[in-house]
């Protein structure tokens, strides 16, 4: 990652309203399509320089914070970065912008995940 940083290091903004977005990224390369675990993945990273994501710019942002709401079950697959894992938050992310004026939620794992 510092290696490819350093070479896209013109593309990194000079300047306080924008940054480097750096995204890594793992999946499995099996010539095989279906649910089972993978014997062979490509581990690769994506830059791109970006805006500020809120309105407020580069600072801190208000969080809700919400016993009530968990981001995967125990045994699930909460312990992993998966684009599964991000439906559970959709529901509680207009919940927290809607009611609460918060603009992302901070939610947890079940005690043992993670």
């Amino acid at each position: 990652m510092k290696k490819l940083i350093s070479v896209d290091r013109d593309w990194v903004p000079d300047c306080k309203s924008s940054t480097l977005y750096v995204r890594p990224t793992m999946i499995g390369t099996d010539p095989l399509l279906g649910v089972t675990q993978s014997n062979s993945a490509l581990l690769y990273i994506i830059t791109s320089p970006v805006g500020p994501y809120y309105p407020t710019g580069f600072k801190p942002v208000s969080l809700m914070a919400d016993p009530a709401y968990v981001r995967a079950c125990v045994g699930g697959c909460g312990a992993y970065k998966m684009g599964a894992n991000y439906g559970p938050t959709i529901y509680v992310q207009l919940e927290a912008v809607r009611n609460h004026d918060c603009q992302q939620v901070l939610q947890q794992l079940p005690f043992g995940i993670g």
